[in-house]
């Protein structure tokens, strides 16, 4: 029996030490745990509260930095005009009456034949609208098919095509100002809305097909008279359009739906928000004592506008200020430098310095710097995709 007893209280001490042995490999594990996050939270309140410490984590660290001689490419050498743009996550390459589709690799994956020389398009999820600029025939594309082809009465001088295919365009040299053909992603012709006096500047179609909008712009007065119309796709009488007229010399340039089925106007001056016929204003583009260079409304659900400051007696700052169309976030980045000019698709802002692109997400997260030992002659982009295009070549990257 005490030879029982002895067993059993070595296999009692020695279950106590294994479990004081877990117990404080437990222990180890939930410092080191606690250690990283520290690292981590220090690291995140350093890396967004000081430029250098960002500057030095994203070259070091994070392999942001790009440079030019380290990308895949594309030749530019056509004897022709070429006109360079993304389409989906495709770079697209429009010369000698042929769309040429390249992936990210730089490789050609598919040959659209094409009479267009001087193309006017719109791109929205996979769909591309595309047309001779002035020109009668209006081609729809998704992937590398032509969906439909329509010849259309007077001159195409601009289209929107929303994320299903429905697709508006803008007609000149009619009896008429201006008119607006409406397809849907079939092709059948919905309507045309024809404008006798005003100028139809910009259309933009919903994402439920529900409702055309267009803005437009009286000249005949004294003054400038900036109109926005709403007209139900199923039902486009003249009785059935709402409108909202802005203020007088107001000069309306765009819209766009936003997913809140919101329509955003760009005027010359401001950004506002036109829902519920309520309009609310979202940006100033004319704020005294702000330089502000550049602007669009074109982001998902987001708008922003580019503002120059001066930092000390040679040093320039480009804020860009990018405002949530869905809540009231505002998110702020600030780049070191002039913008020579600034893009933007979906999500992403690129920031043209001229030898120099920062790329950045609408989180105010970095996501590239490229950096070149040229002048960047324009930044395309897309979905994860972007190019760097100069007279001979288009570089790749990957975003």
């Amino acid at each position: 029996m005490r030879d029982i007893v002895k067993k059993d209280n070595k296999e009692h001490v020695e279950k106590e030490k294994k479990h004081k042995k877990i117990n404080k490999k437990k222990l180890a594990i939930s410092i080191s745990i606690g250690i990283i996050l520290v690292i981590i939270a220090i690291t995140a309140i350093l890396y967004y509260s000081s430029r250098d410490v960002r500057q030095f984590l994203d070259q070091y660290l994070f392999r942001k930095n790009i440079t030019q001689e380290k990308l895949n490419s594309i030749p530019l050498d056509y004897d022709s005009n070429i006109n360079v743009f993304t389409y989906n996550k495709n770079i697209c390459i429009l010369a000698e009456n042929k769309l040429m589709k390249y992936n990210t690799s730089g490789n050609l994956e598919d040959e659209i034949n094409l009479e267009i020389n001087n193309p006017v398009y719109s791109v929205n999820n996979k769909y591309l609208a595309i047309s001779e600029k002035n020109s009668s025939k209006l081609y729809l594309i998704s992937g590398s098919e032509i969906l439909w082809t329509k010849d259309v009465d007077g001159n195409i001088s601009k289209i929107n095509v929303n994320e299903n295919g429905y697709v508006s365009v803008i007609l000149t040299g009619t009896s008429y100002k201006s008119v607006i053909a409406t397809f849907d992603n079939e092709g059948n012709e919905l309507f045309k809305t024809y404008r006798a006096t005003t100028t139809v500047v910009d259309t933009s179609i919903s994402n439920d097909n529900k409702n055309l909008a267009f803005a437009e712009v009286d000249t005949t007065g004294t003054t400038i008279q900036s109109h926005v119309r709403v007209l139900p796709i199923q039902n486009p009488s003249e009785k059935n359009i709402y409108t909202f007229s802005a203020d007088n010399n107001k000069l309306i340039v765009g819209i766009e739906y936003h997913n809140n089925n919101q329509i955003i106007c760009m005027y010359d001056s401001e950004i506002t928000e036109l829902k519920d016929q309520n309009n609310t204003v979202l940006l100033s583009l004319n704020e005294s004592g702000k330089h502000i260079n550049f602007s669009n409304i074109n982001l998902k659900n987001f708008i922003y506008r580019a503002v120059e400051e001066n930092d000390g007696l040679f040093n320039t700052n480009t804020i860009i200020e990018m405002k949530s169309t869905s809540s009231d976030k505002t998110v702020v980045y600030t780049v070191q430098g002039a913008a020579k000019d600034v893009n933007s698709f979906g999500d992403v802002v690129a920031i043209n310095l001229g030898q120099e692109v920062e790329f950045i997400n609408t989180r105010g997260g970095l996501l590239k710097r490229y950096s070149s030992l040229q002048e960047v002659q324009d930044v395309i982009l897309g979905n994860g995709v972007a190019g760097i295009v100069y007279n001979d070549k288009v570089e790749l990257i990957n975003l």
